[in-house]
Parts: structure tokens; sequence; C-alpha cells
């Protein structure tokens, strides 16, 4: 009972209990008011990011309404023929699942028009690069099997077609149909002298700014199209007709007009009245893009604009055309004096520079190689290999591109060592870069001291390795 008693005492006594003071009181309001501004900073984060991410899905969905609405337009001015709509589709994705039947390949993309099984269809890629392939298999978002689908977002299982065989066990991993190539069921000279292609990427190029593999496949496909430019040509023949091209405004730093280009005949013909009437440039010629690059860098253009009025408007200002005819793959298209140097190799040279005469002699494109990816390891394997071996004074390595073949390219080694050590050297240097041949999968070489090449050659193409040092 007195324990009891004792509790109820403690109980009753508040002599121990002590009211905070004003100090501790201010310092607990300090807290919550922290606490406080911490959630509400929080919660202000939630928000933004919530508004973001709102405002990323009505970008998205505005940029998928345009691009359909930009593909209805292409479509339209290609009717159907025998019954068959149009479509074509940007490879946006490969699908490494098992296909169906062995050896088919699997591509995912938005369809835009219409396909159906069983249809053989163009694949578009690379420099002017065409397949023919056919649709095996169509499978919807929700991987359904159909036997045609129009204009949503489908798997298609493709055939082999008339894709070369992998000339290497690294090529057969590959990937036959790229990323970003192009699927079209218009007939060829359709599909290449109207370039097709082109307008497809560009109905895309909303959903896919600011991606520079999208940006350099899109330029690949500018490279390989015709182009028809509005112009006033004056009556007369031969050399009395003059030629006047059109000028826009457009935004460029020197404030040029910009040359507008149509990507087909058809759009131009679409919009012909309308041009007619701004200044009389109711006749047009076609151009390829090395001519399209001479008129828009002239003095009184600031570039071009592709498609003016539509659907897809695509400024080029004369600086990205000027760093464009610079690159590899203009001179593979077009050559340039300067650089373009004439290679007669043997059609199956041997790592000993030696073989079978060439049955006809072939022009090739001479450039230097571009740095990065398999390049990098490659130079570095040749500079550690011609450093280990005193006998090695200078090493050079260039790409060679068949001007009647782009798509065949080959780096060339010129060695300069003695003439008893030369196929020896070319043996090991092939053994040690093979590995890394995966972009550009062939290597020649060629003896410095029997090639008699210019002076100028090497002020161009700079040598790889120089024991010299110069």
């Amino acid at each position: 009972m007195a324990l009891f008693g004792k509790k109820k005492q403690d109980e009753n006594n508040t002599e121990d209990i002590k009211p905070a003071s004003a100090e501790q009181s201010k310092e607990m309001d300090i807290i919550l008011q922290a606490r406080r501004e911490e959630e509400a900073e929080r919660q202000a984060k939630i928000a933004a990011r919530e508004a973001e991410q709102e405002k990323y899905k009505d970008e998205l969905k505005a940029d998928m309404e345009k691009s359909a609405q930009a593909a209805k337009d292409v479509i339209e001015l290609y009717p159907a023929k025998d019954g068959e709509e149009r479509f074509f589709m940007l490879v946006e994705a490969n699908v490494y699942t098992e296909p169906v039947n062995e050896g088919n390949e699997i591509v995912k993309g938005i369809l835009r028009g219409k396909i159906r099984k069983g249809q053989e269809i163009q694949v578009l890629s690379g420099l002017d690069s065409l397949n023919r392939v056919t649709v095996d298999v169509i499978r919807n978002d929700d991987r359904e099997i159909l036997d045609e689908a129009c204009d949503e977002i489908v798997e298609l299982e493709l055939t082999k077609g008339d894709f070369k065989e992998a000339a290497s066990p690294d090529e057969d991993t590959e990937a036959r149909v790229r990323t970003f190539s192009v699927l079209t069921n218009l007939p060829e000279e359709e599909g290449r002298s109207e370039g097709i292609r082109l307008p497809a990427m560009l109905c895309e190029f909303s959903r896919y700014q600011g991606d520079q593999e999208f940006f350099g496949q899109l330029m690949n496909a500018a490279m390989t199209s015709e182009f028809t430019v509005p112009a006033r040509i004056s009556n007369g023949s031969g050399s009395q007709r003059k030629v006047s091209f059109a000028g826009m405004k457009g935004e460029n730093k020197d404030g040029k007009p910009m040359l507008p280009a149509f990507t087909s005949i058809r759009q131009f013909e679409k919009h012909k009245d309308m041009l007619a009437k701004a200044g009389g440039f109711n006749s047009a010629l076609q151009l390829d893009y090395s001519q399209l690059c001479g008129v828009a860098r002239d003095d009184n253009h600031g570039g071009t604009v592709i498609d003016p009025l539509g659907p897809v408007i695509f400024a080029l200002p004369k600086e990205v055309l000027n760093t464009s005819v610079r690159t590899v793959q203009f001179h593979a298209l077009f050559g340039e004096g300067k650089i373009a140097e004439k290679f007669t190799p043997s059609d199956d040279a041997s790592a000993e520079g030696q073989g079978k005469p060439a049955q006809r002699l072939r022009e090739y494109n001479v450039t230097n190689p571009v740095p990065g990816g398999e390049y990098n390891f490659i130079e570095d394997v040749v500079k550690q290999y011609a450093g280990k071996n005193a006998d090695i004074a200078k090493l050079c390595i260039v790409v060679i591109i068949a001007r009647d073949d782009p798509n065949e390219k080959s780096y060339v080694c010129i060695l300069d060592c003695p003439q008893d050590k030369y196929g020896m050297h070319c043996k090991e240097i092939e053994t040690k870069v093979r590995p890394f041949l995966r972009t550009i999968n062939k290597i020649q070489f060629r003896p410095y001291e029997k090639e008699k090449f210019n002076e100028e050659f090497f002020s161009r193409y700079p040598w790889t390795y120089n024991k010299l040092g110069f």
C-alpha cells in the first residue's frame, strides 16, 4: 500500500515540471519553421517536376501529331497504284527477339500509311543503298500478329531479301536493316529519283531534334537526294538564257536570303501557282546536293530551306553546308578535285601488296580516316608496332572509296621500310588490326618506294607514324 501511496504522491507532485524558457520556445519555433519551409520546398519541387512531365507529354503529343500530319501530306502526293496503298516507315529500333522464321530480322517504328503481310518493300539507307525484302510477319504494339496494319506502331519481321552474305563473323552479328533506315513500297524510280527517304525522315524530325545519329543519317539522305529548285529562266537559247533563283528570308548569320528547294517535283507542283505569283518563279531546275550547295553557298544566298512551304521546313544555313561539303560522305558521292587521287588496287590484293592485276581501272576518292571509333584502336596498334620495329621509317593510313560504289571502302597503309621486310610487316600489321576492322572491313598496303606519290599528297594526308618526327 505504501508503494501505491508513493506513486500517487509523485503523480500529484508538479514542482519538478518547469515551463520552457522563452529562449527554448524560440529555438523550437525556428526548428518548426525550417521544417515547414523544407516541406514547402519539397512540395514545390514535386509540383515543378509534375508540371515538367506534363509539359513533356504535351510536347511529345504535339510532335507525334505534327509527324502524323506531315506523313499524311507526303503520302497524299503518291496515290495508290494497282490497288496498293503507299507507305513509309522510319526504322527506330532493332528488336532482338527470336523471329518466327529463322534468318528474318525484326524492326520497329511508326508506320505511315498501310502495309500488308507478304508485301515486297524497299530498304533505303546509307549513301544511296537500296535493298528489297519481304514483310513476313506484322505485329502491333500489343504484340498481336496482323495481316495488315495502318498508321500505328508496328514490329515488322523482314526476310533477308537481296542483302549480301556477311563477309565476316563480326559483320554477321550486325543488323542488316540499320536504325533510321526508311522502309517504303514506292517503286525504285520514285523512291530514288524523287527521294522519298528525305521527306520520310523529315516527317519524324521534330521527334529526333538533337539526336546526332539521326541528323547524320538525315544529311546522308539529303546528299543522295535530288531537289526541285524554283527558277526564273529568260527567253532565248544556249548562253543567252539567264537563270535567276529565288530567295527567302531565313535565320542565318549574314542575313542573306535562303535558297528554297523542294524534295520532289510533286511538292513544287503543289505550290507552283503561289511561287509564280510571288516572283514569276514558275519554272524549276533539278539539282543534286552538290549543285544545290553550289547555288546556296554563292554570294547571293545564306544557305537553303528545304520544303519551305511544308509539310516540314528544314533550314540548312551556309555554315552547315560548308561543313557538309568537307565530309567523307560528300567526297564519296561527288569527289573534289583537290583531294581526289586515282588508285588502281588489285581486285584481290594480299597482305604482301601483290595479287592478280586488276582487270579494269577504277577510280577512288582518297580521304583521311575519321577520328574516333575503330580508327583510334587501329592507329594505336599501328603506331605501337612501328615504334617497336626500327626499320619502319614512316607509315601513312588513308581511306579509299570507290567512285562507282561508295559503299566499297578500304584502309590503305602506305609503308616506308626496306623492300625485303615489306611483306613481313604487311602481314604483321594486318593480323594486329584485323580485330578492329568493323565499319571499314578491308585493309590494303602500298610500298612508299615503288608508288610515285607527289609532294602534296602527304601534306593533305599526314604521316600516321614518322620516326623522324616530322
